[in-house]
């Protein structure tokens, strides 16, 4: 089986070959290869002109800058409030509070309300107190009581379940009230369905 070597060691073997006595002449060739050493694959590959290669670099050039020189759009700013870490941490704690349905109209006196020094006002039904009031009542709390906003949540919250808990009695209260009233006359018809049922079964016994 022939021995074959790599390109870049043809020169190097042929030497070796020579001085073992192994090949008694040089080959003709030695000297070429010597002095224009081979590439590692039998494969040449194709010279590339410099006048490319230089125009080439020149366009990469030219479009890195106008890529870097492009305008950006302009962004609008991020609107961040204070309220709104505390509107996450509240539903985050309460998801039913989202569930509740929210009225959208106004009330009979067409005001919004600006004034959260306490979470129900005066004349307030509990069941105007939603999560909304709550975040502007700690925020409230936060800033002028100087609370921090653990304390200020711990003191909303605590408020904020006792209207729960008074909304719930007064709606007990109203279902119960409701019942009775629906339960009166029902009463009533039944009494005298009753009484009507018992005379005309104490005629149809004294007919017989």
């Amino acid at each position: 089986m022939a021995y074959r070597c790599a390109p870049t060691k043809l020169a190097s073997t042929a030497t070796n070959l020579i001085k073992g006595n192994l090949l008694k002449r040089a080959p003709v060739w030695l000297q070429a290869v010597k002095n224009t050493p081979p590439g590692p694959s039998i494969i040449r590959a194709r010279e590339i002109d410099p006048s490319l290669q230089q125009n080439n670099a020149v366009e990469q050039k030219t479009r890195y800058k106008q890529k870097h020189l492009r305008t950006k759009a302009p962004r609008p700013l991020r609107i961040v409030y204070p309220e709104d870490k505390l509107r996450r941490q509240f539903f985050k704690d309460h998801p039913f509070e989202l569930a509740r349905p929210k009225v959208l109209v106004e009330n009979t006196n067409a005001t919004n309300r600006t004034d959260y020094s306490t979470l129900l006002l005066p004349g307030m039904h509990p069941s105007e107190v939603d999560g909304e009031t709550v975040i502007r009542y700690q925020l409230h709390l936060m800033t002028n009581e100087n609370m921090t906003e653990r304390e200020a949540y711990s003191k909303a919250t605590s408020e904020f379940y006792e209207i729960r808990a008074q909304e719930e009695i007064e709606a007990r209260e109203q279902r119960k009230k409701m019942e009775e009233t629906l339960q009166r006359p029902l009463r009533k018809y039944w009494t005298e369905r009753g009484i009507k049922l018992e005379e005309l079964a104490l005629k149809e016994g004294e007919r017989i």
